[in-house]
């Protein structure tokens, strides 16, 4: 047992286990379907300039959660407990670093993803209700499902059951009405404006727009396009564009967090976070075919209110509007409103089970794992939407991006580290699940986690040094919280 010379307990608690296998995938496919497949691509296809280069680095981002996934399902089946891979760390590794590790997880996988899921539903509302203002919406979407999850548990597997087909529904929706039409009609391509090219001469005419030649009829111009030079794969643009994408696996791990309530978790924890890449990964690739069809990465931009150029953040719903005229783009919008909220809802409610879990342990109060009389972690709750709303306010969705890129690319190292250091300690111990390969899947989750950090850090440094602030400030903030806890 970790932190042997801790004088804090560390405590496990036996849950009912009522959640049944489809459920437990429905909880990691609920959590990886949201907003980052409708808008990351949008955010950095621009940067990246290539066809090849977005499906690369959507690929790259892909395979970091499957050896994520496939060591954890291992170190999972082993301590079905809730927060596995808190639990995993802080035994392996020792209590600070499991601190550390729930903290992230905590902070950075929940509560920051929470506020960037937010935005992007204000930002997709305001597609439907030009007056709308992004951060107010975000604001009263957090403060709704707070003061309900807050007040009660919501029996949540039949709806979140429900709402995981849906959510697969409109990505196939969008995929199967994108292949039908490239392959009878074909998809007349978004191509950008008069007003966005000159804008780009005027900003950068050295930039892929601004070199535009002005009059080009618009085969041309999706000719260009399509062949301007593109940063190469090992850029430090693309290992920017991996961080923001790893945004859009995040949820994956989502069954091991409430693995204590899962029935057979032997078997249903791995089949639940492997499951899940593989079909959720398989999903994001049809879909960023079809925008790809749709519009070429270097035209991925829009104006912005004040005159200048931003990310087409809207490229699930300009595809849409693209591919199903107005009317049916404008349900498709609204569709990804209600699939948002349903993300959200589900982080809402699992955030809980990572705060009780440290919790249990002590390195939170005891008052933060408590749970009112219709089973409820009102505190936790409260605490969270406080802080997911202020990083709505003071954050934008790109930069919320890269911070949590960064940060839950270094837990995921974190949970790498552990299983082989079990692996090297307890090599005898039953593996209810044990993962082919080994050592192959944790180290390449290491090996390219530490690469997408440092190109991150190559592109802009502000989100890395963000995040290392975070890790130096969480580790000092430790010893007072234990101090407090001991009374």
């Amino acid at each position: 047992m970790a932190g042997s010379g801790d004088p804090l307990s560390f405590e496990t608690r036996e849950q009912p286990r009522v959640i049944g296998a489809g459920s437990a995938l429905g909880i990691c496919i609920a959590s990886m379907i949201g907003s980052g497949i409708f808008f990351a691509t949008g955010a950095v296809g621009a940067s990246l300039v290539s066809t090849a280069n977005v499906l690369g680095c959507w690929i790259a981002a892909g395979v970091i959660a499957l050896a994520g996934a496939i060591t954890l399902a291992e170190v999972a089946s082993m301590r079905p407990n809730a927060s596995a891979q808190y639990v995993v760390v802080h035994e392996a590794l020792g209590a600070r670093a499991g601190f550390l590790g729930g903290m992230i997880t905590l902070l950075i996988g929940y509560l920051a993803s929470t506020a960037a899921v937010a935005l992007v539903a204000g930002a997709y509302v305001q597609e439907l209700a030009p007056a709308s203002e992004p951060r107010v919406v975000a604001t009263l979407l957090l403060l709704g499902l707070g003061a309900v999850h807050a007040v009660t548990v919501v029996g949540g597997t039949r709806l979140n059951d429900l709402l995981v087909l849906v959510k697969i529904a409109v990505v196939l929706l969008i995929v199967v009405a994108g292949f039908w039409t490239e392959f009878t009609i074909g998809i007349e391509p978004i191509l950008p404006t008069a007003e966005l090219l000159e804008a780009a001469r005027a900003i950068d005419p050295t930039s892929v727009l601004g070199s535009m030649p002005p009059g080009a009829d618009a085969a041309t111009l999706e000719r260009l396009l399509r062949d301007a030079p593109a940063p190469s794969a090992l850029s430090a643009s693309c290992g920017a564009a991996v961080v923001a994408i790893t945004f859009a696996y995040l949820g994956w791990s989502n069954a091991s967090d409430v693995a204590g309530e899962v029935k057979r978790p032997e078997r249903n924890v791995p089949l639940a976070v492997i499951g899940s890449v593989l079909l959720v990964g398989t999903l994001y690739l049809l879909a960023n075919v079809v925008y790809l069809w749709a519009v070429p990465p270097a035209a991925m931009v829009q104006l912005s209110p004040d005159g200048g150029i931003e990310p087409m953040t809207g490229l699930g719903s300009v595809v849409a509007q693209r591919l199903l005229g107005e009317r049916g783009g404008w349900i498709v919008t609204a569709a990804i409103v209600v699939l948002m909220a349903s993300t959200l809802s589900v982080g809402v409610m699992t955030c809980g089970r990572v705060i009780a879990a440290m919790a249990w342990k002590g390195e939170l109060p005891a008052a933060a794992g408590s749970l009112n009389r219709r089973g409820a972690p009102t505190p936790a709750i409260v605490a969270q939407i406080a802080v997911a709303i202020a990083l709505v306010w003071i954050s934008g969705i790109r930069e919320l991006l890269d911070y949590v890129g960064v940060l839950t690319t270094f837990a995921v190292i974190l949970t790498m580290l552990a299983a082989m250091a079990l692996r090297r300690r307890k090599a005898d111990e039953l593996r209810p699940f044990r993962m082919p390969l080994y050592p192959l899947p944790p180290l390449v989750a290491t090996a390219v986690g530490g690469w997408i950090i440092v190109s991150a850090a190559l592109a802009d440094w502000r989100p890395v040094a963000a995040a290392a602030a975070t890790i130096v400030a969480l580790l000092a903030a430790r010893p007072v919280l234990r101090r407090s806890i001991r009374g």
